[in-house]
């Protein structure tokens, strides 16, 4: 979930993303201050994101906490994942798209 010269980038500094990147606010440590992270989850799941607020804090444990919501949701409305922060059948990645997919499916009228 980093730039694309591996460096973390501020939100304000960044003008688009690529058509296969998912936006992530990242909300750091003591300050609060957002930064705009990128996740390449490919064009599908990007597609699927768009009319997404996905957010990411670090824990003090060292594991990440994802946050998924519509826009136009509140955030108690909003689903949420604790993962490790690297790879595996607990990466970010992988709980992302399992998030996304929930928060899509709990929202879809029926």
């Amino acid at each position: 979930m980093l730039a694309k010269d591996g460096k973390p980038y501020d939100i304000d500094e960044v003008g688009s993303l690529a058509s296969n990147e998912v936006e992530i606010i990242q909300y750091l440590r003591p300050s609060g201050k957002r930064r705009r992270m990128a996740a390449g989850l490919g064009i599908d799941w990007a597609k699927k994101a768009k009319d997404l607020i996905i957010s990411a804090e670090e824990l003090s444990t060292g594991k990440i906490a994802l946050y998924v919501r519509k826009i136009g949701q509140q955030s108690k409305e909003e689903k949420m994942g604790i993962v490790d922060n690297g790879p595996g059948s607990n990466s970010p990645d992988k709980v992302l798209k399992k998030l996304i997919s929930e928060i899509l499916k709990s929202t879809t009228p029926p």
